[in-house]
């Protein structure tokens, strides 16, 4: 138990890599995935909104904060290292099957899930995180150069010469909050980091991914509509790659980093989602 939040601090195992999750209340399954550069109780706000109701699971991903760091690039590919990480966490509970929620890198891995292992997702939420096809197609777009060009920067540079821990925090406005982020990353492994990078987007034109089975569960998706990392372009094609009740939400104000910036509405709308019953998912007719 962590005395300062009373959540659960629990670890799971891929093989040899130690994977640590927090966890909270009781009732149908949620798994939190957060993305770069976070850790699990990055989701504070929505573990706390929605503990009464549901078990929360929050872990924090591969090579940030308490979870192992395992070296070489390979070890941070989606397929299937990602996708066992969190097949792990549903095994240390018990579970085969729950609704999933992934910002940045978490929803990469949340859409790559839903596409490979359907069975283990019963609802499909994405925070800032296009579809996969839509994202690399936006990083070849020229026209995105002024808001994606990060990516190349992280395939390029040193684990060591990354921003320190307290200004790659620096996104997050409570200032508790922000401590505990700077903490996680000072535990984190800068090259283990900046492996989710180049394990999974190719240096140069970025080829087309060709075919992928389409998600089958209802899908939300959502994003900021001042997102400085995402052009909200690269949404587009998101209806096209789902056959089930889909919806895109653009949230004015925001940025990246929504379940901090619009904490509220997020947690409401997952809530909502993940609550909806089967027959209102149904098309008419």
């Amino acid at each position: 138990m962590n005395s300062e939040t009373g959540f659960e601090s629990r670890f799971a195992a891929n093989g040899g890599v130690k994977l640590h999750y927090t966890a909270a209340g009781s009732g149908p399954p949620i798994v939190f995935l957060h993305g770069f550069p976070d850790h699990g109780l990055g989701w504070r706000r929505q573990i706390e909104a929605l503990q009464g109701r549901f078990r929360v699971l929050a872990p924090d991903l591969r090579g940030f904060g308490r979870s192992d760091s395992p070296q070489g690039h390979a070890s941070y590919a989606l397929m299937p290292c990602l996708i066992e990480d969190v097949l792990a966490v549903l095994a240390a509970e018990g579970i085969s099957q729950a609704s999933v929620v992934g910002h940045d890198w978490g929803g990469m891995i949340a859409w790559w899930l839903a596409m490979r292992v359907p069975q283990a997702v019963r609802r499909l939420v994405l925070l800032s995180a296009p579809h996969p096809r839509h994202y690399l197609r936006a990083i070849n777009d020229p026209a995105n150069a002024g808001t994606i060009d990060y990516i190349r920067r992280f395939q390029g540079v040193a684990g060591a010469i990354l921003p320190t821990p307290e200004e790659l925090a620096s996104w997050v406005a409570d200032e508790a909050e922000r401590q505990a982020l700077a903490e996680a990353l000072r535990r984190s492994h800068p090259d283990a980091m900046l492996g989710y990078y180049r394990a999974n987007i190719p240096l140069g034109k970025v080829p087309d991914i060709g075919p992928l089975p389409l998600v089958r569960v209802p899908t939300l998706v959502m994003f900021g509509a001042d997102d400085p990392y995402i052009p909200a372009g690269a949404y587009d094609g998101t209806f096209r790659e789902v056959d089930n009740v889909t919806s895109v939400v653009a949230i004015p104000g925001a940025g990246h980093f929504i379940h901090h910036q619009a904490a509220g509405f997020v947690s409401r709308e997952v809530e909502g989602w993940v609550t909806r019953p089967p027959s209102s998912f149904r098309p008419l007719g």
